[in-house]
């Protein structure tokens, strides 16, 4: 009976090993699907989330020339090229708002995840309803505009503005977190200065701006 009595204890010891190592196992792999859905989710709306930004950021009739202006001498030579950094980092610090506003709109009812991922079982991921999980958590976003000067012939400067929208997220589980920073550059404006330009300009600027959020 003694025996009998051990080997079924042994039995249902390795079963309950057998049972918590399934579970742990399962459950890692769970929560990998929730990082890997919340990182898809975020990657597909960065691009999106940005042009609605300069949507709502650049008017239609926007004017650039406002924001920057080029003096020449005489001979036509490009001798100074002033940059309004007031109105810039008033359109930076918009445009960070805007990103801000898209992200919070979206998320703020959190992501959707099918009830499949809890399996822990890749085959069965996309099955099942979908429940709202609160997964990705903005913590900054950083607005650079970049002006460069290229040449573009003969006598010619090309003059371009990129902005750099840099939001840092974290994608979080109940156990782990995941911290993504991302990048998406846009071509805003682009125009043709006919002129030398001073070799300190040649090198471009930057203007930036960030915004922590709590």
């Amino acid at each position: 009976m003694k025996k009998i009595r051990k080997k079924r204890k042994g039995k249902i010891a390795l079963f309950l090993l057998l049972f918590f190592v399934t579970f742990l196992t399962l459950y890692s792999f769970s929560n990998k699907m929730l990082i890997e859905i919340g990182v898809s989710t975020y990657s597909g709306m960065l691009s999106t989330a940005s042009y609605y930004a300069l949507s709502k950021s650049l008017e239609p009739n926007f004017e650039f020339g406002s924001y920057f202006s080029v003096d020449k001498n005489l001979n036509g030579d490009v001798t100074m090229v002033t940059t309004n950094a007031y109105k810039f980092n008033l359109l930076a610090n918009k445009i960070v708002d805007e990103v801000n506003n898209y992200f919070n709109e979206n998320l703020s009812k959190g992501v959707d995840v099918p009830i499949g991922v809890f399996t822990g079982i890749g085959l069965f991921s996309g099955f099942g309803k979908k429940v709202k999980m609160p997964l990705i958590t903005i913590s900054s976003i950083r607005c650079d505009i970049h002006s460069t000067f290229t040449d573009a012939g003969i006598n010619q400067t090309k003059h371009s503005l990129i902005i750099n929208i840099i939001p840092e997220v974290f994608v979080v589980t109940r156990f782990s977190t995941k911290d993504l920073t991302d990048k998406i550059s846009v071509l805003i404006y682009e125009n043709v200065i006919v002129g030398k330009i001073p070799e300190t300009y040649l090198e471009g600027s930057i203007i930036s701006t960030q915004k922590t959020l709590k």
